[in-house]
């Protein structure tokens, strides 16, 4: 996912640099182009999925898995208001208590409401990899204690960018730059309303490999396929269901590039896809049927790997090769000419993912 403690694209970077100035401002209703579907992907698997957004706070999708004993949710997002409501769509369900929480990975958008799911039921356990527990406790918990700070520092520079109206180079910002701006306005302003003041949950079980937790009758297979998205993706599994929840090794329309291992994810992604399943529930994005969106993910990543690798070899820096990848049709296929999804995946894949992968083919791979 788009981190917001990440270089942000230099495309957008004074759009970045004060979203958060009208926070106070937020009424009591939620936006409603935010709201999460509920989708029943299977007897006793309940996925809420997540509003699709082009800009640099998404939130991830959440799925609860139900056991005749108790509940195991997969992630919690990024919106404390919106897991509030998934407890209580849980709790419609089921009696049982939700006693394990999964993270997939680190990001914020997948950890920051946990406070709703503990304060629910204070039993809870949160687990993950051991890389991710690390990085949630070593990167995020001091992040988040900042957040707010961060943010209104953020402020003033975009005010006086948006009320000039203009780019650096003089010339007016296009309407369609000025409403995506707008947007990210508007997305940092709830972030910081949703997020200040909130306490991240750092996982007390961790595993290296699999970890199978029962829920009575039913059981759920937690696993570590390989590097992709980040370097300690969990996925879940329900064989008796064939569901898979991936986390972010998938997300569509459009697939993020920051901390990812592209080498590793095309391995992980054809282990993941030797899977038996008859749903799919990405990271973000709507419920899948079958692997083909793996496949396209999975093609992306080779192409991306072939360009970078000829670059590096001609010699060309990483603002070089920044400059001379070009995915044509592959873009394309992920973004249409929808101006949002294109600047997602130029933004929050190709700038990142290049970046990855230029590390990678120099030998210079930093943890993430």
């Amino acid at each position: 996912m788009p981190e917001r403690n990440r270089p942000v694209p230099r495309r957008f970077a004074a759009a970045l640099l004060a979203a958060a100035g009208a926070a106070a401002a937020l009424g009591a209703e939620f936006p409603a182009e935010r709201q999460f579907q509920t989708v029943e992907v299977a007897p006793g698997v309940v996925a809420f999925i997540a509003a699709e957004t082009s800009g640099p706070i998404p939130s991830g999708n959440v799925t609860a898995i139900i056991g005749d004993e108790a509940v195991l949710v997969v992630d919690s997002g990024r919106f404390p208001t919106l897991a509030r409501r998934m407890v209580a769509e849980i709790r419609k369900r089921t009696d049982r208590p939700v006693r394990f929480l999964v993270h997939t990975h680190w990001h914020l958008d997948h950890i920051v409401a946990d406070a709703a799911f503990r304060d629910a039921w204070p039993g809870i356990t949160f687990v993950s990899t051991d890389f991710t527990r690390r990085k949630i406790a070593d990167k995020q918990v001091a992040y988040v204690k900042d957040i707010a700070k961060i943010d209104r520092e953020y402020a003033d520079g975009l005010r006086q960018y948006v009320a000039g109206g203009k780019r650096r180079d003089g010339t007016p910002i296009p309407a369609d730059v000025a409403s995506y701006l707008r947007q990210q306005i508007a997305d940092i302003d709830l972030e910081t309303a949703e997020v200040a003041g909130v306490a991240l949950a750092v996982p007390s079980l961790t595993f290296e490999k699999e970890l199978t937790v029962h829920l009575g009758k039913r059981s759920v297979r937690i696993v570590f396929l390989g590097k992709g998205n980040t370097a300690g993706d969990a996925v879940v599994v329900v064989p008796d269901a064939r569901v898979v929840v991936t986390g972010d090794l998938l997300v569509a329309p459009t697939p993020y590039g920051y901390g990812s291992h592209p080498a590793a994810w095309i391995e992980t992604l054809a282990a993941l896809s030797s899977l038996d399943a008859a749903a799919i529930v990405p990271g973000h994005g709507p419920v899948m049927h079958d692997w083909s969106y793996a496949a396209k993910v999975s093609a992306l990543l080779v192409e991306l790997r072939r360009q970078v690798a000829e670059a590096v070899h001609a010699g060309a820096t990483l603002e070089e090769t920044q400059q001379r990848v070009d995915f044509g049709a592959l873009r394309a296929g992920f973004a249409g000419d929808d101006f949002g999804r294109r600047a997602a995946f130029d933004d929050f894949f190709v700038h990142s993912a290049v970046d990855r992968a230029y590390q990678e083919a120099k030998g210079e791979m930093a943890e993430e």
